[in-house]
């Protein structure tokens, strides 16, 4: 790996990407017709995130051991709620829905739209199959099971159980990681790759948009007390300790990078979503959202410096 100075120009160029879609967003919502909002989510969850999904797989090449990426993304989120439950117990968050969006933003990370390119610069495609396999077969797998059930269960809302497994087994983008997985035992030609590659940045770069519209037209609610904690567990805590304990068996260099950076990622933005449909508190979601994109800025470095070599 490059040295920390020597990545200094990438670290910019990433920051910029980020802060610029989302600012792009963020800055545009006031102006834009009050459907846009739902029409990019719905094309997201549709045809956006299915089809990166999709993309990224038939496309990665693996590397070795890459396959154990969900196990300890797995193993993140457990450490996460678990830190997260033990705070609660002594200092608990007023409401209810609070404490529910308080565990979800320190189960997953946005490992998909902030992820993907993070790690895709400073890793390279060589390694970016770690990065893949902890979102698609761990991020993406707890939020819409583990997740899911953390939401329903602090919601205000009487959930049947019939309807959590019509809302998980519905998701495109689930559907669209199994044919991908399958696939990949018929390589595509190199146009068809080059397309499918350009089509999921694409994504990406929607995603973000979105994501910035979507806390442009949110109610903030800075609450310190539970926004410091929270992200202290998800963007510290958490990356911290696998990290530390790769190292100790034995698991170094860009794959022990990969599986720290994605596990530093900020909440993921399923939180927002889950925190609307599941009644939970909706400002204080977007509140751990934001302030977890400038916490990104410092951490970042923090984790090239300790877990690059």
């Amino acid at each position: 790996m490059k040295s920390l100075f020597a990545l200094l120009p990438t670290l910019a160029e990433l920051y910029g990407l980020v802060l610029l879609c989302m600012g792009i967003g963020y800055g545009s919502s006031r102006f834009l017709p009050a459907k846009t909002a739902a029409w990019l989510a719905q094309g997201l969850f549709w045809v956006g995130t299915p089809l990166t999904a999709f993309s990224f797989i038939v496309t990665t090449p693996m590397t070795q051991f890459s396959a154990l990426a969900p196990l300890l993304a797995w193993l993140g989120m457990g450490i996460g709620v678990g830190l997260a439950w033990l705070w609660l117990q002594q200092y608990p968050v007023q409401t209810r829905q609070g404490q529910g969006s308080f565990l979800l933003a320190t189960m997953v990370g946005n490992t998909g739209f902030i992820g993907f390119p993070i790690t895709w610069r400073l890793l390279g495609q060589d390694y970016f199959s770690w990065a893949l396999f902890f979102d698609l077969m761990g991020t993406l797998l707890i939020s819409y099971s583990a997740g899911i059930g953390v939401a329903a269960s602090f919601s205000d809302r009487s959930i049947s159980s019939s309807k959590l497994l019509w809302h998980i087994g519905r998701n495109p983008t689930l559907w669209c990681v199994g044919i991908g997985l399958l696939l990949r035992q018929h390589p595509l030609p190199a146009i068809a790759q080059q397309g499918l590659l350009t089509l999921a940045w694409l994504m990406v770069i929607t995603g973000l948009i979105y994501m910035g519209i979507c806390l442009g037209e949110a109610r903030l609610k800075l609450q310190w007390q539970w926004i410091i904690p929270s992200l202290t567990i998800k963007m510290l805590l958490v990356p911290l300790l696998l990290g530390v304990g790769l190292t100790a068996i034995g698991v170094t260099g860009p794959p022990r990078l990969g599986i720290v950076l994605q596990a530093g990622m900020p909440p993921a933005f399923m939180t927002l979503i889950l925190a609307d449909v599941y009644h939970l508190d909706r400002a204080f979601a977007a509140s751990l959202i934001l302030t977890s994109l400038f916490a990104l800025i410092p951490l970042l470095p923090l984790w090239l410096v300790l877990f690059a070599g």
